[in-house]
């Protein structure tokens, strides 16, 4: 095991990755286009037991897909899995059936995960008979009674079937056969999202009691921050198949690294609406995951990204110039609806329409080349001349974020992370982010 990562780490990811090719047909084969979804990018941590991790971020960055392929229940395209110090990634169904006891998962629907065929009592024992627990069929019913109550459920409901519980109910029977095999380590994928704000504590409390009897190691999956503090000892937040900050829970919330993980802390509701005083709104659209942005993911919508060395105007002008530049590349800027808006063919009157709606700041607020520069491709687009609009601006307002890959640098004191820090993060975890790095491109906002 390596220096530093502790010895009872039950799990251990490095590099791992999954991707979902989309070229299916025989003339994407022919033609060799071999496109493909990257759910998982390059992914490392470690999870000792009895601990929790939670992974955090918007819906569609890959935590579920995480999960499941630490699971191996997708095959791996790459990367290790260990477990208790065996590698399992890429293990057949029959190979990996021993561990299938020790590894567990909740999974975020209830009531699609259990069958509405078969009783609670079936659905709690079945396990258990495949894995050879319990000495025989009346000891395992028993064994299923006892967890029924164990999880706040009662003795006699392992005559009932699904469709008879509530929504919290069929989670704690969820949970309830999870733990029928008595697993080492958890996967629970957003147990908590389909539920209300009651049953929501008590499935935690729940989960955290359950936690500490059995000593489980604990990969908590979720896009609600506001669960994670009760419930996690350190936080990994992830953005479009990539990890880009890890951190123990109260040094996350208290002093985020990355701006990605302020953004999604500023989202957390508050009791007092007045206390909020640093709401970060994401604009521009998530990224397609079968062709992430070069350099750092985030870049595109980042609210802190990084001007270029011979930019003569602040932070917020850069920022607005790239939001303009990326909806142009994108093809999000339509002058034919702007023509229409306005009921009008005129070419300067569509260029500033373009301007207005696509530039989310003042025109005057960038220095004079920039604006000049914005002004001419809303003029060409208008025209029709995409290709050269287009040309225009590919080359103006280029962050090094978006030419230079961040290194994952220890959020404590500024150095970059070595394979320690990698795996479990470290005392004050890392960030990869340039604004971090001492050796990178770039000065902290503040001095912007």
């Amino acid at each position: 095991m390596s220096a530093g990562i502790p010895d009872d780490a039950l799990v251990q990811v490095r590099d791992l990755r999954k991707y979902y090719p989309q070229a299916d047909g025989f003339l994407d084969r022919l033609v060799g286009e071999s496109a493909s979804v990257r759910a998982v990018d390059g992914v490392d941590f470690a999870i000792e037991r009895g601990e929790t991790l939670a992974v955090v971020g918007e819906s569609g960055c890959g935590k579920s897909t995480l999960g499941r392929t630490v699971l191996n229940l997708e095959d791996v395209t790459g990367g290790e899995i260990e477990f208790d110090g065996d590698e399992i990634a890429g293990l057949s169904d029959r190979e990996m059936r021993p561990y299938r006891r020790r590894m567990q998962m909740i999974f975020q629907d209830p009531l699609a995960s259990l069958n509405p065929r078969q009783s609670v009592g079936s659905i709690l024992t079945a396990p258990m008979e495949v894995h050879g627990i319990g000495d025989d069929d009346d000891d395992r019913l028993e064994r299923a009674r006892d967890l029924l109550e164990r999880v706040g459920l009662e003795r006699g409901h392992v005559d009932r079937y699904p469709h008879q519980f509530s929504g919290g109910q069929q989670q704690r029977v969820a949970i309830a056969r999870a733990l029928t095999v008595e697993p080492e380590f958890l996967v629970a994928d957003e147990p908590t999202s389909a539920l209300d704000v009651s049953v929501q504590a008590q499935i935690l409390n729940l989960l955290s009691e359950l936690q500490a009897e059995f000593d489980i190691a604990l990969l908590f999956i979720t896009h609600d921050l506001s669960v994670v503090r009760q419930v996690a000892d350190r936080v990994a937040v992830m953005y479009l198949g990539e990890i880009v900050e890890t951190a123990p829970t109260e040094r996350l919330f208290a002093e985020p690294a990355h701006p990605y993980s302020a953004a999604l802390l500023s989202a957390v509701p508050r009791i007092d609406p007045e206390t909020r005083t640093d709401r970060t709104l994401l604009t521009g659209t998530v990224p397609s995951p079968i062709d992430p942005p070069t350099g750092c993911r985030f870049h595109t919508r980042c609210p802190a990204v990084i001007p270029p060395d011979d930019w003569r105007g602040d932070q917020p002008a850069f920022r607005a110039a790239l939001a303009f530049r990326n909806r142009l590349l994108d093809g999000e800027v339509d002058p034919d609806a702007a023509a229409a808006r306005l009921g009008t063919d005129d070419v300067d009157a569509i260029a500033t329409y373009l301007v207005e709606q696509s530039l989310p700041a003042e025109i005057d607020a960038l220095p004079e080349s920039a604006a000049e520069t914005v002004s001419e491709a809303a003029r060409l687009a208008a025209t029709g001349a995409d290709d050269e609009a287009t040309a225009l601006v590919a080359d103006a307002f280029v962050s090094p974020c978006e030419t230079q890959r961040p290194r994952r640098v220890a959020a404590a004191d500024g150095v970059a992370a070595g394979d320690v820090d990698l795996a479990h993060g470290g005392d004050a975890g890392w960030a990869a982010c340039h604004r971090n790095d001492p050796e990178g491109p770039g000065s902290p906002v503040a001095d912007d």
